[in-house]
């Protein structure tokens, strides 16, 4: 089952602003900008939606009883 949650890059502002007050290289090279440039751009990790799908495993309602065969 999938879960709808805040970016943990960006906390769900939707714009990255990680290093320092710009963005970081990986949303600045997404952009299409330089590394170097000071400027703030949306999240590549999100997509600039400011929320992601998580892949949330759903406990099973049946769980094998565990085997405990006494030895002597």
């Amino acid at each position: 089952m999938k879960k709808l949650v805040d970016c943990e890059h960006c906390g769900g502002r939707k714009n990255c602003s990680k290093a320092g007050g710009k963005s970081c290289d990986v949303c600045l090279a997404a952009a299409g900008r330089r590394r170097r440039d000071w400027a703030t751009v949306r999240c590549s990790f999100c997509g600039g939606r400011g929320k992601v799908l998580i892949e949330v495993e759903e406990a099973s309602a049946e769980q094998e009883p565990a085997d405990s065969e006494a030895t002597s």
